[in-house]
């Protein structure tokens, strides 16, 4: 019976479309140190993928890997655990049933991870690990199951991501039927990937340099390909890559499954993953394609044992969010000296305001992307031009944020303008208790703000705030006449003070 080790330790359950993961690791001299990395093969998504809803003899057997995993973790006297599912128990439409019973047989409660946040998790990791001249220019690749996500690295940041709902095992079912018997299955494919991928074509930079990648599938051609690895990464030249997709994309998924010497199921998912991969690194300069060992328990074990470094990277990667912001309001056309102002001001106001609004700094983060978002609306339409800012907000990626988080900058995106806050709708109405009142607290530090600079002509550049019982008091120097801003502070007001429970006051004061 493996010993308790004298080092903090930390568990994952790691409910995958495939097989369920488990990973038991340590802190051991300021290292990740893994005791127990163990898979059992069991294709959720198979079910989800064909038929929509997880099979009942599945629910049965998933719990059964479970309480086998639970025996381990007892054994090494784990107490710090964490129970992840993702693509296939997410978009199941038995999946509420599928947790319950999960939690009744096993007494283990289980996250479901949205699309973003699972990609997140991995992009956090690599770019800690990732050495920094291929941080310079790289394009990053997480194929899973079900999604596929694409982000740009420049100069270290993250200005560009993309999430498209096309995986290994969705594309191989959806294909299933021809792609046995079909001597060009990979023409199929190929055409079906180029369909959802060209709406890179403008997106992306003309010469990425790198392409750094991660998927199960992606370590099994690196190992196929017999690629050198150096520390957490394979190194697959590209020229050896193309030779071997270009056998394997011939073959049906028996004769590869043979050839190769693994199990069909995993042969049925290569040839989808190789064509993502080949598709993608026309988009780059790449020689080489660096493939990745981490996966999302690996991330979620870093999270749980090195807190404080992971909780670096969480902060840098707010840098990522406001720049990916930054590039969707540039495409469309946003006033970029109007959105800055107005978040200098929120910013200023929410932070006079901590001990009255109770947030924090994640709550800050999401208020500066709504202020740089809120009127990018107007490229489509003036009119209403708040409720095509949330439209073009909730149909968008963020780097750095989750879907939850991504539908609350829209919500306050919306209710920067006219309207307010309401029950009766339906966007409003699908947040939780919590997120409804941040929405509106957040909207109505963000309205003042706007006020401020009603006429986008930045009258000034800094404001004095303060707040006193039952006042916040803004003070502005010019000479500028600002009735306007006046008027519009004075509206935008009202459901300041209906959140707050104070009134929001501007003074002014002329330039000496």
């Amino acid at each position: 019976m493996p010993k308790k080790d004298k080092f903090e330790l930390a568990a994952v359950v790691d409910i995958g479309s495939n097989e369920l993961r488990l990973k038991i690791a340590q802190m051991a001299k300021g290292k990740l140190k893994y005791l127990e990395s163990l898979t059992y093969p069991l294709s959720l998504g198979r079910d989800t993928f064909n038929k929509g809803k997880i099979g009942f003899e599945k629910v049965e057997k998933a719990c059964e890997i479970i309480r086998n995993f639970q025996t381990i973790i007892k054994e090494y006297g784990v107490t710090d655990i964490r129970a992840v599912a993702t693509t296939a128990v997410r978009e199941a439409t038995n999946s509420d049933y599928f947790l319950d019973q999960l939690k009744i047989k096993t007494g283990l409660a289980i996250t479901v991870m949205d699309d973003m946040e699972e990609k997140l998790y991995i992009y956090k990791l690599l770019m800690r690990f990732m050495k920094d001249e291929i941080k310079r220019s790289a394009m990053m690749v997480f194929i899973g199951s079900g999604n596929i996500g694409v982000s740009i690295l420049e100069d270290g940041r993250i200005p560009f991501t993309q999430n498209i709902k096309v995986g290994s095992l969705r594309v191989s079912e959806m294909f299933d039927d021809i792609q046995e018997y079909s001597s060009e299955f990979y023409v199929v494919l190929e055409e079906y990937l180029d369909s959802f991928t060209d709406v890179l074509q403008h997106s992306l930079p003309p010469d990425v340099k790198n392409i750094v990648v991660s998927g199960t599938e992606i370590e099994m051609a690196a190992e196929l390909i017999g690629a050198e690895k150096k520390n957490l990464f394979y190194h697959i030249p590209v020229d050896r890559f193309h030779a071997f997709y270009n056998d394997a994309r011939l073959k049906a998924t028996g004769q590869l499954s043979k050839e190769l010497k693994i199990p069909v199921e995993k042969s049925e998912l290569l040839l989808p993953a190789l064509s993502v991969f080949n598709n993608l690194l026309g988009f780059t300069k790449a020689e080489t394609i660096i493939a990745s060992q981490l996966a999302l328990s690996d991330a979620m074990l870093y999270e749980m044992l090195c807190p404080d470094d992971f909780q670096a990277i969480n902060k840098d990667f707010g840098k990522n969010a406001l720049l990916s912001a930054a590039v969707l309001a540039k495409k469309n056309d946003a006033v970029e000296g109007h959105y800055q102002r107005v978040g200098d001001f929120a910013v200023k106001i929410f932070d006079k305001m901590k001990k009255i609004h109770g947030m924090g700094s994640r709550e800050k983060l999401l208020l500066q992307i709504a202020a740089i978002l809120h009127d990018i609306g107007k490229f489509i339409n003036l009119s209403n031009h708040f409720r095509h800012s949330y439209e073009i907000i909730m149909g968008s990626d963020i780097v750095g944020l989750n879907k939850l988080e991504l539908s609350i900058v829209a919500n306050i995106a919306l209710y920067h303008s006219q309207i307010v806050p309401s029950l009766g709708d339906e966007n409003y109405r699908k947040l939780d208790v919590y997120n409804r009142v941040l929405v509106s607290k957040l909207s109505a530090i963000l309205r003042l703000a706007d006020a401020l600079d009603r006429s986008h002509k930045q009258k000034f550049s800094e404001i004095d705030v303060k707040t006193t019982d039952g006042e916040l008091s803004i003070t502005v120097t010019t000479d500028q006449n600002i009735d306007l801003e006046q008027w519009s502070f004075k509206e935008k007001g009202r459901f300041f003070e209906e959140v707050f429970g104070i009134k929001a006051v501007i003074r002014k004061k002329r330039v000496l």
